[in-house]
């Protein structure tokens, strides 16, 4: 009977140290789009989202620059990281006469991003790197998604960094929207 307490104490123990992962997988990812969704609503603006892996039990670094309400010109930058949502400033756009804000931003309802295809991309980026460089284990450390600064969109890029489980060499990869893979380098 103690060794059934002890194994559950410990489990319980050992599911606790460990915080969500939205770099793991493309179901991961698709996962993060409902967690801004739930954050800042679906109506939400953002210029950039990025997701760091801490590397630790920890769990991954989310940043992002946001705003509901574009016509404002302000926004907030916020860091999610153990479960919890702490904006670290709020930005005031400065824009040309005659420019919208929105036009320089995007929403999550896939009209730019598009969090299945970004998942696929991460998939075939981990497997990309497995086969061609012979490394058995390997992780996403960052992705990355930011608005032009000049509004156009067809430049607008998916950046994914992939790293050997264990540490080591780091592999960057820069797609197109569409999931064109445009370079590939280390």
């Amino acid at each position: 009977m103690k060794k059934i307490i002890y194994t559950l104490a410990l489990i319980v123990l050992i599911s606790c140290g460990k915080e969500k992962r939205f770099t793991e997988n493309a179901d991961s990812i698709k996962e993060l789009q409902t967690l801004l969704a739930d954050e800042f609503g679906k109506d939400a603006y953002y210029t950039s989202i990025s997701i760091i892996n801490s590397s630790t039990s920890s769990g991954d670094i989310i940043n992002t620059t946001q705003t509901s309400d574009p016509a404002s010109l302000k926004m907030g930058e916020w860091n999610h990281f153990q479960g919890k949502w702490t904006q670290s400033s709020e930005v005031t756009l400065e824009l040309s006469e005659g420019a919208k804000a929105k036009d320089f931003m995007f929403k999550l309802d896939d009209s730019v991003i598009n969090f299945k295809l970004l998942g696929d991309l991460v998939e075939k980026s981990k497997e990309k790197v497995k086969e061609e460089k012979k490394i058995d284990e390997v992780i996403v450390s960052s992705i990355y998604m930011n608005a032009p600064n000049n509004g156009d969109f067809e430049k607008m890029e998916y950046f994914i960094t992939i790293k050997p489980k264990n540490g080591g060499t780091s592999f960057d990869f820069w797609y197109k929207l569409d999931g064109t893979l445009r370079k590939f380098d280390y």
